[in-house]
């Protein structure tokens, strides 16, 4: 991949994603608690928590990925670094990732709350790679290459949206 496949998000765009997929969510979803996929998915999902007024939050850390852009596998599979997910039993939940490349860690992670015995589980990111073979019943927006976060350190040569 080329520096130029690389997409940097700006605070402003990524801030009006959010703010789209919180109604998009609120309209379609009656959840009573947000799991945030670390660890940059926990940003996005925070952000929503607040945004949806949803007070049971809880996060789970798990490595595919390293975190050069772009990315490189350090494992075959989704590996779970750490958990404190409370009591899912019966309760509508919604995963948030910051964004879907294979879909592999999401999937686990889903399955992983549906083992809980969560009533409903959906899932939002804020990026959807365009080839990715998972798509969340949310997503902020579809992206062709290495998306960059705001949070993320600042990339060489890229395009800011």
């Amino acid at each position: 991949m080329q520096k130029k496949d690389i997409v940097q998000l700006s605070w402003k765009r990524f801030g009006e994603i959010i703010l789209q997929m919180a109604k998009e969510i609120q309209f379609n979803f009656d959840l009573n608690v947000i799991i945030g996929v670390g660890k940059s998915g926990i940003i996005p999902a925070a952000i929503l928590a607040k945004k949806l007024k949803i007070n049971e939050f809880y996060s789970i850390v798990v490595s595919l990925y390293n975190e050069e852009k772009p990315p490189r596998k350090l494992y075959q599979k989704p590996q779970i670094m750490f958990s404190n997910l409370g009591s899912l039993k019966g309760k509508k939940v919604l995963v948030v990732d910051d964004f879907v490349n294979t879909g592999a860690t999401l999937k686990m992670v889903l399955q992983k709350v549906n083992n809980a015995g969560a009533k409903d589980v959906m899932s939002a990111v804020v990026g959807l790679r365009r080839d990715a073979s998972y798509q969340p019943e949310y997503f902020g927006m579809v992206f062709k290459g290495c998306l960059w976060f705001p949070w993320d350190v600042s990339p060489h040569k890229s395009r800011s949206i």
